[in-house]
């Protein structure tokens, strides 16, 4: 059978491409899969598996569900499928804040964070009134991101060097109105995140009016 494997940021570095064609016996797993492409590319090797486990932080989707909301390395794959695998995001410095939908920051509780001193790496967290869950994984997916699960039901979208945490509240606006409250928890390297935060928020502005 055929698959269909993508690499992102270190990855792709590591296989010299980001979208590679692979043919694998009928009946292999995820966990297979790993194994042979870290037994073919020399920079793959021991950065995919770790005691015959997922390692740590590697992000492992299989036709956009991550295989850890499945059954892990044992997920059975099939011809024509597509596994994304991407690398941890980078540890760093971190910057913690809130935006609303108008773009007024106010700061997150629970907002301090360390720093490892390679300033490389932030989280941001943000919340954005107006917009549903499925309209913020849309635009994630348009920014470039891969998510875990369909739009309405996705907790996590992965792009190239960046992850982003999607949850939901209802919270009161005035008297009896409430308004769903969508906060997405944005992880990656400082310089990509200050970028795909602003596009976001542009996207999320105009949903909410």
């Amino acid at each position: 059978m055929e698959l269909t494997l993508k690499f992102f940021a270190t990855f792709r570095e590591a296989v010299g491409s980001k979208i590679v064609e692979r043919e694998f016996a009928d009946a292999s797993t995820v966990g297979d899969v790993l194994a042979a492409l870290e037994a073919e590319y020399e920079g793959l090797a021991g950065n995919l598996l770790v005691d015959g486990d997922l390692k740590p932080q590697i992000n492992v989707l299989l036709n956009g569900r991550e295989v850890l909301h499945m059954e892990g390395v044992d997920t059975g794959v099939a011809d024509g499928d597509t596994l994304a695998v991407f690398p941890p995001v980078a540890g760093g410095g971190v910057d913690c804040d809130r935006r609303g939908a108008t773009g007024d920051p106010h700061r997150a509780d629970g907002g301090a964070g360390g720093d490892d001193g390679t300033g490389d790496a932030a989280t941001r967290v943000e919340a954005y009134r107006g917009i549903s869950r499925r309209l913020a994984v849309h635009y994630l997916r348009n920014l470039g991101g891969e998510a875990d699960a369909p739009d309405e039901e996705a907790t996590a979208v992965v792009g190239d060097g960046w992850r982003a945490s999607v949850d939901t509240a209802e919270v009161n606006a005035a008297g009896s109105i409430t308004l769903t409250e969508v906060t997405v928890t944005f992880e990656g390297d400082a310089a990509a995140l200050d970028d795909l935060v602003e596009r976001f928020g542009r996207k999320a502005m105009r949903a909410g009016g």
